[in-house]
């Protein structure tokens, strides 16, 4: 599929990571240009649900050509598209979606760090994810696909959805997380190398992990502290 470049898109949600990050990062990868309006406080989002941008009453919110669309893989999938990262056929899409949706799974395991769980237990959650489900299948794909990539032979969003991840499991349990895995690491490695994600993840729109201003500002947006 072609790549059509896109006007500036603007991206509504959390100065945070959350559920918002693998939307930055796709945009960065499918070479769409955009800027970000936090939400810090209430009545701005409050504000999206009465203007009617909100029809789920939730974050984050992408308004791209013309539209405003929310739910994170919607946008995902839509940028993707755009960005000639959803395959080359039907079946190349299937598989796309089988293993960005497994790294959704796995990447479930650092989300709630701060608000449901330590950083300790996210660490011990996800070796153990790791070990028993995600490297293994990670490692027979790899052989199978020889080309670097999960499917085909370019970047695609099941590609930037276990990015994602792995920078965490590097991130939050240290460079050797990956050790045991040499198949695994040297596919980390070769991501965080492609330029376009070497640059997104030296600029701005990478955001830090979570703290607890990030937490606070959340609840306070949720009208949950």
């Amino acid at each position: 599929m072609a790549k059509v470049l896109a006007k500036m898109a603007n991206l509504t949600y959390f100065n945070g990571r959350g559920k918002g990050e693998v939307i930055r990062m796709m945009l960065a990868a499918a070479k769409i240009p955009f800027t970000e309006t936090f939400l810090t406080e209430r009545q701005p989002f409050e504000k999206l649900i009465q203007d009617g941008l909100l029809p789920f009453k939730q974050v984050p919110f992408l308004k791209i050509d013309d539209m405003e669309l929310v739910q994170t893989g919607a946008i995902v999938r839509y940028v993707a598209k755009k960005g000639g990262m959803y395959g080359a056929d039907d079946k190349e899409a299937a598989m796309i979606d089988m293993y960005y949706e497994a790294s959704r799974d796995f990447y479930s395991k650092f989300l709630p760090v701060l608000v449901m769980k330590t950083e300790e237990q996210a660490v011990k959650d996800a070796k153990a994810a790791g070990e028993d489900k995600y490297f293994p299948a990670l490692e027979k794909r790899l052989k199978e696909t020889g080309s670097c990539y999960l499917v085909g032979t370019s970047l695609t969003m099941a590609d930037v959805g276990f990015l994602e991840v792995l920078l965490s499991c590097v991130e939050f349990g240290g460079d050797d997380f990956l050790d045991d895995h040499s198949e695994v690491k040297q596919y980390y490695q070769r991501l965080v190398a492609t330029p376009l994600m070497a640059e997104f993840l030296k600029s701005p729109f990478r955001k830090r992990k979570n703290d607890e201003q990030y937490i606070k500002e959340v609840k306070r947006v949720l009208n949950r502290e």
